[in-house]
């Protein structure tokens, strides 16, 4: 007991900040329990605490959870927010299973952070409505990263937005109500890098308009337009869709055809497309989008064709992908057969490439005649092709002989049957080594 004594008095004399410091290692629930040990440590974990997650979801509450729980949780986040001056936060994540979260609840907890200082937000109400979010999440110079997945919050930009330090925004199922603000807001964010829009309405513009000298990343997702399972969707996302890019190095777009594109994005690195085509005048927009990230090193691209029935983009034989050095081709359902004709044009389209990846998904190949003129990457660079969960064998060799009879410096060729438990890898292996090879250099990998 002396020696216990003797250690509780040597943790007593230490200095707040010493024991703030010894409390950053806890999680924020025992930090919490050592307010019970004396007058000095009530409020001495707030110090220590940089991170408040407000989603207890996951938390072992009794269920069913009653009103009196809920306004006791209600009222310990609100002194931690409001009794002690030196709470400092990096970091809060709300959502509407934080018990007794309501509209006015989740408005005062973010004011107080955001007067507090605080450099990450992120919210995720499914529930809660929201006519409102306070007017400084727009003007606060600390932030540095705002997530708001908000159902069917109408998001109106304030004219004095500035968000000096803001270097991540993703807005998700937010409804713009002023399509024509948003540039003002990409505007007032001189440092963004992370820019995401998943399944945003843009009402009031015809003109989905982005223009960042800094911006790294950015992600369109507007899937929710499509019903890929029963090929139905709404042809209504007719915006244009203006990037003013410079220095983006990642672009993910998933949508339908928009009504056009313009796109300045001259140090774009990876690009990975997922697009859907109701018509004719859908496959040129999309040509018009392809040929505005031709400069990327990665492509992964995925089209759906729901008047078509095979997986194709008709080539622009003004298209070329000088620098693309890897290409994954995906196709999205396995009701969708896969043109080999259009597969082989297209890469006549990128003759440096190194690897390419095809990713069937189930479906079957449709085996056409193939143009007479070689592309040049399977010549003199392509090194690594995969075909990954095909279905049957019945066109599968035509296309894989095509490829080694013409692949000069290939090193690996690897196959994924989507039924391999059905099919004997061995007599696989065989017809592979039977068949003739233009590289000495070649190995197979069958799974």
């Amino acid at each position: 007991m002396a020696k216990r004594a003797k250690y509780e008095g040597f943790i007593d004399s230490l200095p707040d900040s010493i024991l703030c410091h010894i409390l950053s290692f806890l999680s924020v629930r025992d930090a919490v329990r050592t307010s019970v040990l004396s007058r000095r440590w009530r409020y001495l974990f707030t110090s220590s605490i940089s991170n408040i997650d407000l989603d207890c979801s996951s938390y072992p509450w009794p269920s069913p959870v009653t009103e009196e729980l809920n306004n006791s949780f209600k009222k310990f986040v609100d002194r931690l927010f409001f009794n002690p001056d030196h709470l400092r936060l990096e970091r809060i994540r709300v959502s509407d299973h934080s018990l007794g979260a309501d509209f006015l609840t989740i408005y005062n907890w973010l004011c107080a952070a955001l007067w507090r200082g605080v450099k990450e937000i992120e919210l995720y109400l499914y529930n809660v409505a929201i006519p409102e979010l306070p007017s400084l999440l727009f003007t606060c110079s600390s932030l540095v990263k705002l997530i708001l997945f908000i159902s069917y919050w109408e998001m109106k930009v304030p004219t004095n937005a500035y968000l000096p330090n803001l270097r991540t925004l993703h807005l998700s199922y937010v409804r713009i109500v002023d399509g024509c603000s948003f540039p003002r807001l990409i505007s007032g964010c001189p440092v963004l890098e992370d820019l995401g829009l998943c399944d945003c309405s843009i009402d009031g513009t015809s003109e989905l308009n982005i223009s960042s000298l800094s911006l790294k990343r950015l992600v369109l997702d507007f899937d929710t337009l499509v019903d890929i399972s029963t090929y139905r969707g709404r042809n209504d996302f007719d915006h244009t869709i203006v990037i003013d890019a410079p220095s983006l190095v990642y672009f993910e777009y998933l949508c339908l055809a928009a009504g056009g594109y313009t796109l300045n994005m001259g140090s774009l690195e990876t690009a990975d497309i997922t697009i859907f085509h109701y018509s004719d005048a859908d496959r040129e927009r999309s040509a018009a989008l392809l040929q505005g990230i031709c400069n990327a090193r990665v492509l992964h691209l995925s089209i759906t064709d729901f008047d078509a029935p095979l997986f194709r983009l008709p080539p622009d034989p003004v298209l070329a992908f000088n620098n693309l050095v890897e290409l994954k081709f995906m196709n999205p359902c396995e009701y969708r057969m896969v043109s080999v004709t259009w597969t082989v044009e297209f890469l006549c389209c990128v003759p440096n490439l190194k690897t390419f990846t095809l990713v069937l998904g189930g479906a079957d190949i449709e085996f056409e005649s193939l143009l007479e003129k070689v592309p040049s990457c399977l010549l003199y660079h392509l090194k690594e092709i995969s075909i990954i969960h095909y279905r049957g064998v019945t066109h599968m060799f035509e296309l894989v002989s095509y490829f080694l009879k013409h692949a000069s410096v290939l090193e690996k060729l690897s196959m994924s049957s989507i039924n391999a438990l059905q099919e004997c890898q061995s007599s696989i292996m065989e017809i592979l080594w039977s068949l003739p090879k233009k590289s000495n250099k070649c190995k197979f990998e069958i799974d």
